[in-house]
């Protein structure tokens, strides 16, 4: 399966970080929190099948828990990674999941940012509640400079995943634009999710955190948090005035929050 882990480090000898992307993103998404990430961890941020850079084939597995299986089969061997912590943010929480079920000899602790998955009933649509931003950002591609300075236009795309969408830098927003816009495995991947929710078991040598925005209006509580589904031994935050994409409204505490999942002293 065609995973690609981008590696960014100040010394190969720090714990490995894998950082997963969510449904339409890229690694990209996490470029602003790289320069505190790499003073603590070697970090390998991935790109999913048909996401970023990596190539997406037919006929393959594209579910979370195959999805998890690849990344750690690539970290590991492409890049020599035999003990690894794991982020991810939402479909990427859901891998980083499972990243912990089907490799816990090697994954040592997971962060789950708001993580896909927790369901109180299976996703059944067709299509999934993004697919505007889709539409938006196919369209907007050819002028993101012009609908970077149209509040409704940013609004649609960002007003559900971060209060501070009017304080999103045009290259954050143009790397996220490219991103939903060139996602060729955006439809196979929401349709390797549709009918599953995550229920593995990762056992209690792996740390979990499952961090959650009080106001996630793409995953929210009363649907998509389900805290029976999650490992029995998680430990669950809620982020005060904060969305979906938590490193976006809050990214030195999403550093901080993942150092301390990762048990590593500040």
């Amino acid at each position: 399966m065609p995973i690609i882990a981008h590696q960014f480090t100040e010394d190969l000898k720090k714990p490995a970080l894998v950082l997963v992307h969510g449904l339409g993103s890229a690694g990209t998404i996490w470029k602003s929190l790289i320069p505190q990430l790499i003073k603590h961890f070697t970090v390998y941020a991935v790109d999913l099948p048909g996401h970023g850079v990596a190539p997406i084939h037919p006929d393959e597995k594209v579910d979370p828990n195959s999805l998890a299986a690849a990344i750690v089969d690539e970290v590991s061997k492409t890049h020599g990674v035999q003990q690894m912590h794991v982020a991810g943010n939402s479909l990427g929480g859901w891998i980083a999941l499972e990243m912990g079920a089907v490799a816990p000899e090697k994954v040592k602790s997971v962060t789950a940012l708001a993580p896909a998955g927790l369901w109180h009933q299976l996703p059944m649509r067709k299509y999934p509640p993004s697919l505007d931003a889709r539409f938006l950002a196919k369209i907007s591609q050819y002028f993101m400079r012009i609908a970077y300075h149209l509040p409704p236009l940013k609004a649609i795309g960002y007003k559900k995943i971060t209060h501070l969408w009017r304080e999103l830098s045009f290259e954050a927003c143009r790397d996220s634009v490219l991103a939903m816009a060139n996602s060729t495995g955006y439809m196979p991947l929401w349709n390797g999710l549709r009918g599953r929710k995550f229920q593995s078991h990762v056992p209690n040598s792996v740390d979990v955190s499952i961090i959650f925005g009080d106001y996630d209006l793409t995953l929210p509580e009363e649907i998509a948090q389900e805290k029976e589904v999650a490992p029995h031994h998680s430990h669950w935050v809620v982020v005060d005035n904060c969305a979906h994409v938590i490193m976006w409204n809050y990214p030195t505490l999403t550093v901080e929050l993942i150092k301390k999942t990762a048990l590593i002293a500040s």
